[in-house]
């Protein structure tokens, strides 16, 4: 499925697309919240369809289990011309368009009513880059043949529901959940005020709009809605139009309704034109340090530019208290949690270019450190253990035994990814007032998770799953051990620093969390003693202690496309064969490149890269990135087509239904930048290497490095260019 243009700037498509498909590639948000691409006037097939979410916003729906909450729809909207439905109507000449320079949702058409009356409509939608809690809605219609009256319905519909998604991939669900009690109402100028409280914890939401129009406004009030009625007369070939301003804030910033009421206030008397400037001139300072300028093919420019839109439009800013989930704000898929996605795939874009924001996304793993160690009490361990899937607390929401209490590697990806901040950014005080603490309780996590043989003198990690679930429950999962030894050796260099640089501040911790310098030299001795599977012969690491017992699979055969092959084959089974979902030793080769020589790194894409089936979205983006390191660079360019319009052509199948995928955007982001662009750096110094494909003749983006930002220029056939920028 394929949107009928991509521009260097724009993506668009027309009729022929799949709705729910169209509903999801055009979500808009600005990291505070964020809607799908619905039209407003458009009917949906039940309560939870159209999908408004707000950063951290979760509710319980059973003990212990939390989802994201739809929250209430302020785009509302009924129109009838010359007294007929609109939704009665043909609609001819349809187009749905998104500028990403300013993050503007267009929907424009013609509606032919059954007398044969024809209407030309256009609905704009923003949600404001300047400011978190603003919104705007603008409709324009023009009667082609025909005079008469236009009546429109338009305010906030609480009664929305969540459909919650269970966390396997082929388990439906048709069980809808009423989140929001019966709302408070309130009339104001031009408009209404909506404040509406969650079952069962009371949590509010409160949105204000007003209506910037010249003809005279009824309020109707319903049990879970509020809509302002206007009615006028058209005349045959004028543009008409109403634009509508909107202000939400939540229990998560205060008082929502006097937030709400306040922030309607400031927007009232402004124009959507107006509003929509200030939102693209906050665009444009995002532009100026995360653009990646791709000359020589404007379908992978557009398409880049739109994984960096979603990525910026999902991370919650100056919210210390989120994080960006699987979907952002796309969709309640995985019920919205946060996994390893955030600080593995994403991440990475964020320190880079936008290193406030991942320091931000970073503090969200701090403030829910208390969670953690709760959590590792939990399953009979010290220190703290992140959960696989966490929401606003950190405690697990996955309902899957073998993953939730298996994939263990997520305590350790929070551990490397504060320590690739650090080093990038050159944030010291970081690791003082953070780092510090969350190496040390993680590092204690993994003394109770390894058991120790005293036969062999070797640490085992026993009943784990590595990043490629298919493996099964295993034990000594390469990626596993080889990232746990990289958190205990963050933790070793955390107390030295501290000791070295911080003494006050190191006295303060130390007491604080009683820490005991013999466990330095529990954290070495594992370190140097856990179980790295390695065949010498082949000079191949090895997966884990199972991989290779089990039975080989034709995947050509099996395989229908780039569709996942668990709709057809078993879960159960797919566990039995040697086969991949997604890059595990590759994964670990791609963050710690350094670590391995070319043949070692060569020896595991040759054994790996062949079996994996990449039934994960996460998948394309890193083989992309380690073909393109290796110069393999038809496999790179292949992977990298398939990261990069993953959603906007529905590579596998799954966009429509679940939302954008945040992880492949981070990827494709890191297969861009760290392979063809050739960044890398070794904590203290970076280097910039030309990889550049054919297909492009020129690559041009900006970094932070310590502090200071640059811009790399790669062009066919010359050495790169990086400049300071002061």
């Amino acid at each position: 499925m394929k949107p009928t243009c991509i521009t260097s700037w724009t993506i668009s498509c027309g009729a022929d697309a799949e709705r729910s498909y169209r509903e999801s590639i055009f979500s808009i948000g600005n990291g505070y919240m964020g809607t799908r691409g619905f039209r407003p006037d458009e009917r949906g097939q039940h309560a939870a369809w159209r999908s408004t979410f707000l950063a951290g916003f979760y509710e319980y729906i059973r003990t212990g289990i939390t989802d994201l909450v739809n929250q209430p729809d302020f785009s509302a909207m009924v129109l009838r011309l010359n007294g007929e439905d609109t939704g009665c109507m043909r609609v001819v000449d349809f187009a749905q368009s998104l500028d990403m320079r300013n993050g503007l949702l267009e929907w424009q058409f013609a509606l032919e009513s059954s007398d044969g009356l024809k209407t030309q409509i256009k609905m704009e939608k923003f949600i404001s880059m300047a400011s978190r809690h603003v919104a705007a809605l603008r409709l324009s219609v023009i009667p082609d043949n025909w005079s008469g009256s236009l009546h429109l319905e338009t305010g906030i519909d609480a009664s929305v529901q969540n459909l919650p998604i269970a966390d396997n991939q082929l388990q439906g669900n048709s069980e809808f959940v009423q989140m929001w009690d019966v709302p408070e109402i309130y009339p104001i100028d031009g408009g209404a005020l909506l404040t509406a409280k969650t079952l069962p914890s009371r949590r509010s939401v409160s949105m204000a709009y007003a209506l910037n129009a010249d003809e005279s406004i009824e309020l109707i009030e319903e049990d879970f809605s509020v809509s302002s009625v206007l009615v006028t007369t058209l005349e045959c070939g004028m543009c008409w139009q109403v634009e509508k301003v909107v202000a939400v804030a939540s229990y998560r910033d205060g008082d929502s309704e006097a937030i709400a009421r306040s922030e309607l206030e400031c927007i009232r008397y402004e124009s959507f034109d107006q509003l929509l400037g200030r939102s693209e001139k906050a665009w444009s300072k995002l532009w100026e340090t995360s653009d990646v300028v791709l000359e020589g093919n404007e379908t992978w420019q557009g398409a880049a530019r739109y994984n960096i839109f979603q990525l910026l439009q999902a991370v919650p800013k100056d919210d210390p208290h989120a994080s960006i989930g699987a979907r952002g704000l796309t969709h309640g898929r995985y019920k919205g949690c946060y996994f390893w996605d955030a600080e593995i795939f994403m991440l990475p874009m964020f320190t880079m270019t936008q290193p406030k924001m991942a320091r931000d996304l970073l503090l969200y793993r701090y403030n829910t450190l208390p969670d953690a160690l709760e959590s590792a009490k939990s399953f009979s361990a010290k220190g703290a253990r992140y959960s696989w899937m966490a929401s606003d607390t950190g405690f697990e929401q996955c309902e899957t035994w073998d993953t939730g209490c298996c994939e263990i590697h997520i305590t350790a990806d929070v551990a490397f990814a504060f320590g690739e901040y650090a080093a990038s950014t050159g944030d010291d005080h970081f690791l003082s007032r953070y780092g510090a603490e969350v190496y040390i309780q993680t590092a204690r996590y993994w003394v109770d998770r390894f058991n120790y043989s005293a036969k062999e003198d070797r640490y085992h990690i026993l009943f784990v799953k590595g990043p490629d679930e298919y493996c099964g429950v295993t034990s000594n999962d390469f990626y596993t051990v080889s990232m746990a030894q990289q958190n205990l050796h963050l933790a070793i260099d955390a107390v030295s620093e501290m000791k070295q640089h911080w003494p006050d501040e190191w006295e303060d911790l130390s007491s604080r969390i009683a820490f005991n310098d013999d466990e330095i030299d529990v954290w070495q001795d594992i370190a140097n003693k856990s179980v790295l599977l390695f065949d010498e012969e082949r000079n191949l690491w090895i997966q884990d202690e199972t991989f290779e017992y089990m039975e080989p699979l034709d995947i050509e055969k099996e395989k229908d496309g780039d569709k996942p092959l668990y709709f057809k084959i078993a879960y159960d089974r797919l566990q039995r064969y040697q086969v991949l979902k997604q890059p595990a030793v590759l994964m670990y080769m791609a963050l710690r490149p350094d670590d391995f020589s070319k043949d070692e790194i060569e020896a595991a894409w040759d054994y790996y890269e062949p079996k994996t089936l990449h039934d994960s979205t996460l998948s394309f983006g890193i083989h992309a990135l380690v073909a393109s390191r290796l110069g393999k660079i038809s496999d790179a360019i292949r992977y990298l087509e398939k990261s990069l319009f993953l959603d906007l052509f529905d590579v596998m199948e799954n966009t429509a239904h679940e939302g954008v995928h945040m992880a492949s955007l981070g990827a494709t982001w890191q297969a861009l930048i760290f392979g063809f662009g050739g960044l890398s750096h070794n904590g203290k110094h970076f280097s910039v290497v030309n990889r550049l494909p054919e297909q492009l003749y020129t690559m041009r983006y900006r970094f932070f490095f310590k502090g200071e930002q640059y811009e790399a220029e790669i062009r066919q056939g010359t050495d790169p260019v990086v400049r300071m920028i002061v």
